[in-house]
């Protein structure tokens, strides 16, 4: 029989029009991380931050494993894979951040030494661990941002976008320090696809023309790609489509016809079939549902599911 492929979650969430951080907060995210999952891992639509004030376990990172404990951060990119493991009967406090960088930095950041979309690259390049002691900065920033989201006083908006920005920033500055130190051939070989595929998904992309800007085969891209993200680069392709469809959906700009053609499907009927497959809706339900303000819940065959709330 063939081996059964690992699973995997994609959990999503929908931050609020106007604001560029959703943050997840309180009681309810002081727990024993990972029962229930052992160690399966999940992938996000938005960057997420998460703070560890006190507990100790694992954090899986694609396929690097890291040991946590008391006050240090983790900083993982939207589609990276990871997940938490508390240590048998440890309770561990995290608080999280789910940033729309890509948007903050298009919208809110300019630069006279490098383009919005180069940005956007590096800071969406690499998973990482860090500990308060060894990055103080970035420490403080990411508190700062937690306080104002919990107590969203007079201004807490624009006072975050200026703690964002100097996150950005520190976390461009990570990215030099990981070049000096050389970076890992695997994971740098798949980011480059998913950066590919991130630019060109509304085009008629086959996995040959990934490949080939990766420079390698065909078969040889294939099999990667599915060790480290547990996915066909098809499926993929077809998760970042339909992630952007539902953002253009919730927009209301334009026909869902249109929006379709603009993801990059041929035909309706492809289009709703491959929304479907990820949702259980078709777009046209989809759209319905956003309007009323109700709750998605998809069936998506990684298992794409409402992103988690505490307790």
């Amino acid at each position: 029989m063939p081996k059964e492929k690992p699973k995997m979650e994609f959990r999503f969430y929908n931050i609020p029009k106007g604001d560029y951080v959703l943050a997840k907060l309180g009681k309810g995210w002081e727990q024993e991380y990972g029962i229930g999952y052992g160690r399966m891992l999940h992938f996000h639509n938005y960057l997420e931050v998460g703070y560890c004030y006190r507990g100790r376990g694992e954090l899986l990172i694609e396929d690097r494993t890291y040991i946590y404990g008391n006050k240090m951060f983790t900083i993982i990119p939207e589609n990276i894979p990871h997940t938490t493991i508390s240590a048998p009967g440890n309770i561990c406090k995290w608080e999280f951040l789910f940033i729309d960088i890509k948007n903050f930095i298009r919208t809110e950041m300019n630069s006279e030494e490098m383009s919005v979309e180069e940005m956007i690259k590096i800071v969406n390049r690499r998973g990482t661990l860090k500990t308060a002691v060894n990055h103080p900065t970035l420490n403080t920033l990411i508190l700062k941002i937690i306080e104002e989201s919990r107590k969203e006083q007079l201004y807490y908006r624009e006072s975050i976008k200026g703690y964002l920005r100097a996150f950005v920033i520190e976390v461009l500055r990570l990215d030099e320090e990981r070049e000096r130190a050389g970076g890992n051939r695997i994971s740098d070989f798949v980011r480059n696809a998913i950066e590919f595929i991130n630019v060109h998904y509304a085009e008629d992309l086959k996995i040959s023309d990934v490949a080939r800007s990766c420079d390698v085969s065909e078969s040889h891209f294939r099999r990667m790609f599915e060790n480290s993200m547990h996915m066909k680069p098809m499926d993929y392709i077809n998760m970042v489509r339909v992630d952007e469809a539902c953002r253009l959906i919730r927009r209301r700009e334009n026909s869902l016809e249109q929006i379709g053609i603009s993801v990059g499907y041929d035909t309706a009927s492809t289009f709703i079939r491959n929304f479907k497959k990820l949702t259980d809706m078709t777009p046209r339900q989809w759209r319905d549902v956003q309007a009323q303000g109700g709750i998605v819940r998809s069936g998506y065959h990684i298992s794409a599911q409402k992103g988690w709330e505490a307790d």
